[in-house]
């Protein structure tokens, strides 16, 4: 009994992680794409940083950072960004 229980629970797990991690880290090149449109018309040093550190960190896998940064250097902007439910 506990064994299917763990298994199921291990399972969900993997489900989880699969179907959420994806859809964080197609939110990071949206939010990249937006602060290179937006900077185009308002050039911000500090923007422009905060962006660049969010790409490199989408591209080390840590999409909770990026989204945290891109979203910050949208903000500098004068962005507001939406967070996701």
């Amino acid at each position: 009994m506990k064994k299917g229980i763990v298994a199921s629970l291990l399972a969900m797990g993997v489900v989880f992680g699969l179907t959420i991690v994806p859809a964080w880290a197609k939110t990071c090149p949206k939010l990249y794409k937006d602060c290179q449109e937006a900077l185009k018309k308002t050039p911000n040093k500090d923007a422009e940083n905060l962006c660049g550190e969010g790409i490199k960190l989408h591209e080390q896998g840590k999409h909770d950072e990026s989204v945290a940064k891109l979203t910050a250097g949208l903000e500098k902007l004068g962005i507001k960004v939406e967070k996701k439910k």
